[in-house]
């Protein structure tokens, strides 16, 4: 049997979210024990982290920072491959948009240059975006993106490969 290697799960969230409640739906989301998991804005790793031993290893390990554009915040989450088992990429984005009332923009496998958006409601739609200056802003889609405009619909984004 082949054991699953650890991961990362990196998104983008229309909706920011406190430290707070991003610890209580990661605790949520893949099961661990509050001691498996870090959390911190990605400029304050190092400093939340002096104190811990080295030898610490965490299940889950996320870091936060804020975004702009049409994003709000991005999220990037370590997580030991076991956790991948229990929750997929997929999966952690429906489960974040959801929870948070929010959309999520996150890469897997589609072709380069395109993303995958998922809806609060759960609809996947795949996208394209413009990066300038740190901020990320969605100029296509396959279907609307609730609160955004001026974005162009285009069905044929689910024919690349």
């Amino acid at each position: 049997m082949t054991e699953t290697k650890a991961t990362g799960y990196d998104c983008l969230s229309s909706r920011l979210v406190s430290e707070g409640e991003l610890r209580a739906f990661l605790l949520d989301c893949f099961a661990v024990a509050e001691r498996q998991l870090f959390v911190g804005h990605e400029d304050r790793v190092a400093e939340l982290l002096r104190d811990v031993p080295e030898d610490v290893v965490f299940s889950v390990f996320c870091t936060y920072r804020q975004a702009s554009g049409h994003f709000a915040m991005g999220v990037d989450v370590g997580i030991e491959g076991r956790l991948a088992d229990r929750v997929g990429r997929r999966e952690f984005a429906e489960l974040f948009a959801a929870r948070f009332d929010a959309y999520i923009l996150y890469g897997d496998t589609e072709p380069p240059g395109l993303w995958t958006v998922i809806l609060p409601d759960g609809e996947r739609l795949r996208a394209a975006m413009d990066e300038a200056d740190g901020d990320r802003y969605l100029y296509a889609a396959t279907a609307p993106v609730p609160g955004l405009s001026g974005i162009r619909m285009d069905e044929g984004l689910w024919q690349f490969r």
